[in-house]
């Protein structure tokens, strides 16, 4: 039985992060800027990406009379205040979990253009660029879920096109008229739950195969807790217990949270449920 939740679906659809984008001041001279520019601020959608803002600041620069090479914009990246280089192939809100302070709003950002930390990004941040990654994200999705790609593989090259302009333009009734063929299911064709869990400082992603049911004999459906016990059990002592947080779009989730319930209503445009493990701030 489907667990799925319009209302919620359509809330986490419409969470939207403001952002301050700053030029990276050493960057400046080489484009004949003798002045500084003010911050663009933008409000962006947490399920969108990078270099799908980039555009946006491109024609906001183009506005203002800056003459960049077009070529420029395909190697843009940026980092936080902390100097962190931000993974462009992440969504945003994803990033905005990991690196933000929670309570700090707008989120700077420095975007530069020159020196692409090749080690931690990926070459070719642009938006077709993009745009393959996330239709690759949504293929590995389908086949963790079924063991097959054949629900995306099956849809039409206007709907192919359809998932990724509506996600592009913040369309969420356009984007679930497509996604809707790929996730709904019956209880009988179910494999695997696609999710990633992201620990902090950097530490390599953790993607292990779980159940939609842990144990089908019993029918026991899985919750946070089982997976974490599963795949990183060291946090499960109480002592770190109380050190971090668990975090899904911004929201705290409880222990107990049922995993198919938090798939269904809390993944991402690419059909991936991003966990965030968070360290609480040491209090004084």
């Amino acid at each position: 039985m489907s667990l799925f939740d319009s209302e919620i679906s359509k809330n986490i659809w419409n969470g939207k992060i403001p952002i301050k984008i700053t030029l990276d001041p050493t960057e400046t001279d080489i484009y004949g800027i003798d002045r500084t520019l003010d911050p663009i601020y933008l409000e962006v959608p947490r399920c969108s990406y990078l270099p799908l803002i980039t555009k946006q600041i491109q024609n906001t620069l183009t506005g203002l009379g800056m003459k960049i090479p077009e070529e420029d914009f395909s190697s843009v990246w940026y980092q936080d205040s902390n100097r962190q280089p931000l993974k462009w192939h992440y969504p945003i809100g994803l990033l905005f979990d990991l690196y933000s302070n929670l309570d700090s709003l707008p989120w700077s950002l420095t975007l530069c253009f020159k020196d692409l930390p090749t080690d931690i990004l990926l070459l070719k941040p642009t938006p077709e660029t993009m745009q393959d990654m996330f239709m690759s994200m949504v293929k590995e999705a389908d086949f963790l879920r079924h063991g097959t790609t054949k629900k995306v593989m099956n849809l039409s090259k206007r709907d192919q096109s359809q998932l990724w302009q509506s996600l592009a333009s913040d369309r969420y009734d356009d984007f679930w008229t497509v996604n809707r063929q790929l996730v709904e299911f019956s209880d009988s064709n179910l494999r695997n739950i696609p999710f990633r869990i992201y620990l902090p400082d950097n530490c390599p992603v953790i993607q292990e195969l779980i159940s939609f049911y842990g144990d089908s004999e019993k029918e026991i459906v899985p919750t946070i807790e089982t997976v974490l016990r599963k795949t990183v059990p060291e946090l499960l002592d109480q002592e770190t217990l109380e050190t971090i947080s668990i975090i899904v779009h911004g929201i705290e989730l409880p222990l107990d949270t049922p995993m198919n319930w938090a798939y269904e209503n809390l993944s991402f445009a690419d059909n991936f449920l991003h966990i965030v493990i968070l360290s609480k701030p040491i209090t004084i």
